[in-house]
């Protein structure tokens, strides 16, 4: 495939319209498995997880299917302008932002939780075993967990850019990137303990825990998402 080095801001967007541009003009057919994500990253001169950024990308719109550990492959070939969700923000940087912010958040919750808090996050916890007892995972419920907490922290412009963050990551390509995280059954539990252990220290007014337990949650997400997946 011929593609062009790219330098500017969105860079997921200018790599999925490049990728695009092969498929739609018939480079890269139905079926046919794109080059990894280290080879497009080399190519590209960008890094590997702006590469899985684009290739989600191009899986929101319908021109490619993403096999977590195996590959991207051309599902079609659109036969038009494909509307690709390139008003979306960075997952990676989502998740940067987050993990600047939310352990300060979650030690101040373990200041001023009160009792209606306390059992709006035990039942949520509740609610998260019981969804991986059956091998589902909810992102309502993930929001829900670190809303409860926002909203305890008694900060409201903290809780504000937290609402803005977290209507961040309910867009496409953040919704469909952590979708393929949820996929993985040793995520899916890893994730499900960091939060009944966020939970617990938060109730307990444990500050020092809760903070250093968001913080090693938010690592672990996105150590995830920045692994090798092909």
């Amino acid at each position: 495939m011929k593609l062009q080095a790219v330098s500017n801001r969105k860079l997921y967007v200018q790599i999925a319209d490049q990728i695009r541009d092969q498929i739609v003009s018939g480079t890269a057919n139905v079926g046919q498995q794109l080059p990894s994500e280290r080879d497009l990253a080399i190519s590209l001169g960008v890094s590997r997880p702006t590469v899985r950024e684009a290739l989600i990308a191009l899986e929101v719109a319908g021109l490619v299917e993403v096999r977590v550990g195996v590959g991207a492959f051309v599902k079609s070939q659109g036969g038009g302008t494909i509307g690709l969700p390139e008003h979306n923000h960075s997952p990676i940087e989502i998740i940067g932002a987050r993990r600047l912010i939310e352990p300060e958040v979650a030690a101040l919750a373990a200041q001023n939780i009160g009792p209606e808090s306390k059992g709006k996050l035990l039942r949520i916890v509740d609610t998260m075993h019981a969804e991986i007892a059956t091998n589902r995972w909810s992102s309502e419920s993930d929001r829900a967990l670190h809303t409860v907490i926002a909203e305890a922290c008694n900060n409201l412009v903290l809780r504000e850019i937290l609402t803005s963050l977290w209507d961040s990551r309910s867009e496409e390509l953040d919704t469909r990137f952590h979708q393929h995280l949820a996929d993985i059954s040793s995520v899916r539990k890893h994730i499900l303990n960091d939060h009944s252990q966020i939970a617990t220290a938060i109730i307990n007014a444990d500050s020092a825990t809760a903070r250093s337990a968001m913080s090693a949650h938010l690592r672990y997400v996105e150590s995830a998402m920045l692994a090798i997946w092909d």
